[in-house]
Parts: C-alpha cells; sequence; structure tokens
C-alpha cells in the first residue's frame, strides 16, 4: 500500500497544461484544448524549465516545434505534449 499525503489534494484525472500565475499551489492544473496555442511562459511553464532553455533549444533544433504568428513564438498544446509523450516512449 502507497503512503500518501493528507494535505496534499488529489489531482483531478485528464487534467493536464500549463500552470498560469494566479493559479494558487495545490490546485490541479487546467484541462487543455490540443488546438490551443501556447506561448514560451505556457510552454516553459509545461515542461518545467526556464524561458532561456527553450529558446536555447529552439537554436539547435531540440524541443517541441513552435511557430511564428507576426514577432511571436508560439507552440499548440498538443504538440509540446505529444513530444513529452515521445520522449517518454524513446528514452
Amino acid at each position: 500500500m502507497m503512503a500518501t499525503n493528507s494535505n496534499a489534494p488529489a489531482a483531478e484525472p485528464g487534467t493536464f497544461g500549463p500552470r498560469r500565475r494566479g493559479v494558487p499551489r495545490g490546485r490541479s492544473p487546467r484541462l487543455v484544448d490540443a488546438q490551443e496555442l501556447w506561448d514560451i511562459d505556457d510552454v516553459a511553464s509545461y515542461l518545467g524549465v526556464t524561458k532561456q532553455t527553450i529558446y536555447s533549444w529552439r537554436t539547435t533544433g531540440y524541443g517541441p516545434a513552435g511557430f511564428r504568428v507576426g514577432k511571436h513564438l508560439r507552440w499548440r498544446a498538443a504538440t509540446v505534449i505529444n513530444w513529452t509523450v515521445q520522449l517518454e516512449e524513446n528514452p
């Protein structure tokens, strides 16, 4: 039997996505529409890395594929999530 922390809230099944500022700690992440566009803050938050890491990855061709909308970088939520799934499947 696994030990549980009674102070930690149970995660809702099927929830994922970046943590936005203003979301209190201990709350479950929000559900994300797969077609939703994320900015660099969203991607960095979801992956748990800094924005500079994302920029560095882009210059080397690593990381989830992003694209420009005018001068702004954007990532489709599904692309970022699928990229992490592929990392798990192909260690």
